[in-house]
């Protein structure tokens, strides 16, 4: 990391360091929290302050990203951080009636706001970075199909997050850009979200299902 933050501006890299510096000590609470549970528990609600320490490494990047070049694609850097800040709150705070669906709408337009940076620089044709969108498209693909059955009145909503979840990604993987650091945080982006989705479509709605066949098994005997 030394010599990347050697490679921006002082003000960028003051901000880029303490954003990932929040991140590293977010993720260290993570686990140790994690540990100290029982399998399968949520780590929401676990950790002091936990929606601050969760929205920190965003808002102290967009803090960086204010001070990009140009100034069209600090605008919407600048947004789409301040977005993810919010998605990342609202997901923090399960006890809100909107946690889910309004962090799902923050993160979109963040999203589409990434869209509007990367689309422009759009130019990297190599045949890895091709492989990796088909990739993508195939696992968002795949893992919508799962998600189906259990999405209810929420698969509108969660099919057009998946489509522009994937485009964002795709257009960070054949953009134009100095490193291919740009393209590694798109992908851990859909990981990131792919491991909620798995953990609230899939693995929730499978358990859900196990338990009402125990209870049926209980009751018939």
């Amino acid at each position: 990391m030394s010599w990347l933050a050697l490679m921006m501006p002082a003000r960028v890299r003051e901000w880029w360091l303490a954003g990932a510096m929040a991140g590293v000590v977010y993720g260290a609470l993570l686990v140790q929290v994690s540990m100290e549970l029982p399998d399968g528990a949520p780590l929401t609600g676990q950790i002091a302050l936990q929606p601050a320490w969760k929205t920190a490494m965003a808002v102290m990047l967009a803090r960086a990203a204010w001070f990009h070049r140009p100034l069209v694609e600090r605008r919407w850097l600048v947004v789409a951080l301040v977005c993810s800040a919010l998605g990342d709150f609202l997901l923090a705070v399960p006890a809100l009636r909107i946690s889910f669906v309004g962090g799902l709408g923050a993160f979109l337009l963040a999203h589409l706001a990434y869209l509007r940076v990367l689309v422009p620089l759009a130019g990297d044709w190599r045949p890895h970075r091709l492989i990796a969108s088909g990739a993508m498209i195939g696992v968002a693909g795949t893992l919508l199909g799962r998600f189906w059955p259990n999405l209810g009145t929420l698969a509108g909503p969660v099919t057009v997050y998946v489509i522009v979840l994937a485009a964002m990604v795709c257009s960070a993987l054949v953009a134009r850009l100095p490193t291919p650091f740009t393209a590694l945080g798109a992908l851990c982006f859909a990981a990131s979200d792919m491991m909620i989705g798995i953990a609230r479509f899939w693995c929730h709605s499978r358990a859900s299902s196990s338990g009402s066949g125990g209870r049926m098994r209980r009751r018939r005997f």
